[in-house]
C-alpha cells in the first residue's frame, strides 16, 4: 500500500532537492505534491489524504509549527518530519511536542537519512493500521455476538408467547421508530422442489448475511417456513425506510439472482413486538393480489385481512350446483374470479375456493382426480394471476386430457410424452400398464411412478378419463346406443362402463344424454 507524502519548504531548491532524493514508488511512498508555506499545505491536506508531512519550520504566511498543530487536528493518525537548521533546535523541540515524530537537519541532510525516516514513518502507519483492523474485528464480532443475542431474543418470545414484549425491550439502547419487514422468497415452491429444503434454509441465511454486511443497526431472525424478519431501530422516516429496502432488495436480487418480496411497517418503540410481525405480514398479504417482486408498506385501512371475514361459503356443493344450471362453465369462473379480485377474501380463501370450484367442475365432468391432486396445485400459488391460471388450466386439461401437462421437460418426461403418444393410439384396446412399459423400454413399476410423478395422476385413471371423455362425445352425439358408447369407448362391459360413469358423474349414461341435450 503507497503511503501519500506531501512536502512543505519556502526554498523552491530545498523542495526539489527532497523530491528528487527519493526513489518514492520503490519505497512505496506516492508524492502528491510541494507547497512553499503551510497555509497552501494545510488547503491540501484538508482536501485529500495525507499519510506523510515533511515541513521546513520556519516559513512565511504559517510556519511549520502551525501546520503541525492544525494538520494534526485534520489528521491524528499523520507522520510529520520536520526540516530544521542548526539555530531551530527550540522550534524543533516545540514541533516535537505538538506531535511531529522526528526531524532532520537541512545542511547535513543525506538522501540514506531520509529513507530511514520515512520507512520508520511507513512502519509506524502499518502498525496503527494493524491495531485498527484488529479492533474492527472485535467490534465486528462483538457485533456479531449481539445482533445473535437479539435474534435469539426474538424468536424466544415468539416461541414462548410473550405478547407483551416491546420493540424497545430488545434494543434497550433505541427510542426512537423501527422499521419493522418480512422478506420472503419468490418462487419458494419451484426452488424447494427443485434443490430441497434445506437448499432454502441457506438462501434465507445468505440474505440475512446481506443484510448484515449492509447495516451497522439490527438484526434479522429466521423464522422457520416463513421468511425473515427484519428489525432496523432509529429509522428516520418511512421514505427513508423505502430507500434502504429498495437497496437492500436491488443487492439480495443481484448477488443470489433470485426474486423477493418485502412488506414492512413503521413503529414506535413502545410498539408490542409481536403485533409489529403480524403488521409487517399482514402488509405481504398484497403480493398474493398485487404481485410478487414488489415492497408493501402496512397500512391501517388496507382492505387485505388475514383473519376470516364475513363471507357466502362457496364450497364444492354449492359450486357444483352453480355449474350444473350454467350453460358455460367459463362465466363460473368469471364471476369467482370476479368476487377474488374483489380482496374480500383472505388469500387462503381464496385458495380454498378455488379447490372447491375445480373439483366440482371434475365431478361435473366425470373426472377421477382426488382433492388433495388440486389442492397440492393450487397451494402452491403464490399469486392470485397464479391461481386463476392453474385452475383455468385444469380445467382445460379435464374438458381435454389428452392435454396432459408434464411436470418434467428433461429425460423423464420425454419419456413420459412417448407414453401418452402411445396410450393416445391404444386407449380404446385392451391396454395394459405392461404394454405401456414395453412400449419405452422401462419396467412396468418404474413406468408406474414416473407416469404419477410426471404427469400428476395414476395410469389408470388418466387411461379412464380418455375413455370417459370419449364416451361423454359419443353420448352427446347420440347415434350410438349405450352399449355401443360403451364398446367404442375402451369398455367392454357395459354393466362395468353404466356403474363406473354414475360414480365418477352422479348419472347414468342416459340421464347424462338427457341432460346435456336437454341443456
Amino acid at each position: 500500500m503507497e503511503d501519500q507524502v506531501l512536502i512543505v519548504d519556502d526554498e523552491p531548491i530545498i523542495r526539489k532537492g527532497l523530491k528528487s532524493f527519493i526513489e518514492w514508488e520503490k519505497e512505496g511512498l506516492s508524492l502528491q505534491g510541494d507547497c512553499a508555506n503551510g497555509f497552501e499545505a494545510l488547503e491540501i491536506i484538508k482536501s485529500q489524504h495525507i499519510d506523510i508531512l515533511i515541513t521546513d519550520i520556519k516559513m512565511p504566511v504559517m510556519d511549520g509549527l502551525q501546520l503541525t498543530r492544525e494538520a494534526l487536528e485534520v489528521n491524528p493518525n499523520m507522520k510529520i518530519v520536520l526540516i530544521s537548521s542548526y539555530n531551530e533546535f527550540e522550534y524543533v523541540r516545540e514541533g516535537m511536542k505538538s506531535g511531529a515524530i522526528d526531524y532532520l537537519l537541512k545542511p547535513s541532510l543525506e538522501a540514506d537519512e531520509l529513507v530511514s525516516v520515512l520507512r520508520r514513518c511507513k512502519q509506524g502507519l502499518r502498525h496503527h493500521r494493524e491495531q485498527l483492523d484488529v479492533i474492527e474485528k472485535y467490534n465486528n464480532h462483538a457485533l456479531v455476538l449481539r445482533r445473535k443475542k437479539y435474534e435469539q431474543d426474538i424468536i424466544k418470545l415468539l416461541v414462548t408467547n410473550h405478547s407483551d414484549s416491546r420493540l424497545v425491550d430488545i434494543f434497550g439502547e433505541y427510542n426512537g421508530t423501527y422499521m419493522c419487514a418480512f422478506v420472503i422468497l419468490d418462487g419458494l415452491h419451484d426452488w424447494q422442489e427443485r434443490y430441497g429444503k434445506l437448499h432454502i434454509s441457506v438462501i434465507y441465511e445468505d440474505i440475512q448475511a446481506i443484510f448484515y454486511d449492509s447495516f451497522d443497526k439490527g438484526t434479522a431472525p429466521l423464522l422457520a417456513g416463513e421468511g425473515i424478519y427484519l428489525l432496523y431501530p432509529d429509522a428516520e422516516s418511512a421514505e427513508d425506510a423505502e430507500v434502504m429496502l429498495y437497496q437492500f432488495k436491488k443487492l439480495v436480487e443481484d448477488a443470489l439472482g433470485m426474486q423477493i418480496t418485502i412488506s414492512y411497517c413503521m413503529e414506535q418503540a413502545t410498539q408490542l413486538l409481536e403485533e409489529s410481525i403480524n403488521k409487517s405480514r399482514s402488509a405481504g398479504l398484497l403480493r398474493f393480489f398485487e404481485g410478487t417482486g414488489k415492497i408493501y408498506k402496512w397500512l391501517e385501512l388496507s382492505k387485505i385481512r388475514e383473519n376470516e371475514t364475513e363471507h357466502i361459503e362457496m364450497n364444492m356443493h354449492t359450486l357444483l350446483e352453480i355449474i350444473r344450471k350454467s350453460e358455460q362453465s367459463t362465466s363460473v369462473i368469471e364471476t369467482l374470479e370476479a368476487r377474488w379480485r374483489s380482496k374480500e377474501l383472505s388469500s387462503e380463501q381464496v385458495k380454498k375456493e378455488a379447490v372447491e370450484f375445480i373439483t366440482a367442475f371434475a365431478y361435473s365432468n366425470g373426472v377421477s382426480r382426488s382433492y388433495s391432486d388440486f389442492r397440492e396445485n393450487v397451494w402452491r400459488c403464490e399469486t392470485l394471476e397464479q391461481v386463476e391460471s392453474t385452475v383455468r388450466g385444469l380445467m382445460k386439461e379435464m374438458e381435454h386430457p389428452s392435454l396432459l401437462r408434464l411436470n418434467d421437460k428433461g429425460h423423464s418426461g420425454q419419456l413420459v410424452t412417448k407414453a401418452i403418444e402411445y396410450i393416445k393410439l391404444h386407449y380404446l384396446e385392451e391396454l395394459t400398464l405392461q404394454d405401456v412399459a414395453d412400449s419405452i423400454h422401462v419396467s412396468k413399476n418404474y413406468c408406474s411412478n414416473l407416469f404419477k410423478k410426471q404427469a400428476g395422476q395414476n395410469f389408470i385413471d388418466y387411461l379412464i378419463d380418455l375413455r370417459m371423455h370419449e364416451a361423454k362425445r359419443l353420448l352427446v352425439l347420440g347415434e350410438c346406443k349405450i352399449y355401443e358408447v360403451a364398446e367404442k369407448s375402451g369398455f367392454n362391459d357395459v354393466k362395468y362402463f353404466s356403474k363406473l360413469f354414475k360414480k365418477i358423474t352422479q348419472m347414468t349414461p342416459l340421464e347424462y344424454r338427457e341432460n346435456h341435450q336437454s341443456g
